[in-house]
């Protein structure tokens, strides 16, 4: 664990006469340093700036107990690194992909199912009335020595193509599409079409070369990995939204006192709040730049998303099968929709 802290003693005045105080009176103050890494870059903006006002209120509202020193873009740990590096207290704090430890707590793939939720308020209602308790905070707390701070969304995956728009169910069929993970390859393998894992660092020469036809992919990846100059179409259609998931070593939170504690939690809160808000925005913001840049933008019609949704709806059953607790995770986001 890296949380390392240390005492300091003073000696005090008193009406001009100096004492040393007794073993009693001396003041013990604890400073606690705590390392942060995180895979992102800070090219990530809604993703970056919550995290500096997260550190910015823990630091300042503790009055200089707590420093926190950050490693961003991999510096430390990669992606799927930092679940592990937490659980062992290699790190920490982190701020997780769900995507990436997805492969360890199943329950976290939820985020990434098809056509789940709505939109991002849907997934904040959601997660407002407590759809990490059901069983995913429970398993990274106990089996995985990990801590939750917060959730907060990204923007949703959408679908970008070259050559062809996405205009009905058949239009994903025998096409090659890059996925993520195991949840957004068997939706895909269930509309047709023909899957293939790929970081989004590979996805431009894998467009500009013909290699795949499409990819589900959030905007802000799009935007950062200038998508926009090797696809035409954009099409949107809210397939998955991921989280970003704030998180802190058990061992580490265990032995920070009651006040630091409090301190972190209402960072995290706020962190919270002001990533909804940015990704909210960035949507907005992002959908009339890809057209500005010369992508067709199109939003797929209920009817449309509907037919997707039912066509996929297998890889949710599946899902629901092989997790603890899997109906009532569906059962409380239907709920809140």
């Amino acid at each position: 664990m890296n949380i390392s802290t240390f005492a300091t003693r003073t000696v005090t005045p008193v009406f001009g006469m100096l004492f040393m105080l007794s073993s009693a009176q001396l003041q013990a103050q604890e400073t606690f340093e705590l390392t942060f890494s995180t895979y992102l870059p800070p090219a990530y903006e809604y993703v970056w700036e919550p995290i500096e006002a997260f550190i910015e209120h823990v630091e300042t509202e503790s009055e200089g107990t707590v420093k926190i020193n950050v490693f961003h873009s991999g510096q430390l740990f990669g992606a799927y690194e930092e679940l592990p590096a937490l659980s062992r207290g290699d790190i920490d704090i982190t701020n997780m992909t769900g995507t990436y430890p997805g492969g360890t707590v199943e329950a976290l793939t939820l985020f990434t199912m098809p056509f789940i939720f709505d939109d991002v308020n849907h997934m904040r209602r959601a997660l407002e009335q407590g759809l990490l308790d059901l069983g995913m905070r429970q398993e990274l707390e106990e089996q995985h020595d990990t801590h939750v701070l917060g959730v907060a969304p990204w923007d949703p995956y959408e679908f970008y193509t070259n050559g062809f728009a996405i205009d009905s169910v058949d239009d994903f069929a025998d096409k090659t599409w890059a996925t993520t993970g195991a949840t957004d390859a068997r939706a895909l393998q269930l509309l047709g079409a023909a899957p293939t894992a790929m970081s989004s660092s590979e996805l431009y020469l894998s467009f500009e070369r013909g290699v795949i036809d499409g990819t589900p992919r959030p905007l802000l990846t799009g935007m950062g990995r200038s998508l926009y100059e090797v696809t035409d179409h954009l099409t949107l259609a809210n397939f998955a939204i991921d989280t970003s998931i704030l998180a802190v070593n058990a061992e580490t939170w265990n032995a920070l006192p009651e006040n630091i504690q409090l301190i972190l939690e209402e960072a995290a809160a706020i962190r919270d709040e002001r990533q909804f808000e940015m990704v909210n925005e960035f949507i907005e913001s992002a959908v009339a730049e890809y057209e500005t840049l010369g992508m067709t933008v199109t939003t797929l019609d209920d009817e449309t998303i509907a037919q997707l949704a039912s066509r996929t709806q297998t890889s949710i059953d599946e899902w629901v099968e092989s997790v603890p607790n899997g109906e009532k995770y569906i059962e409380l986001i239907e709920a809140t929709r």
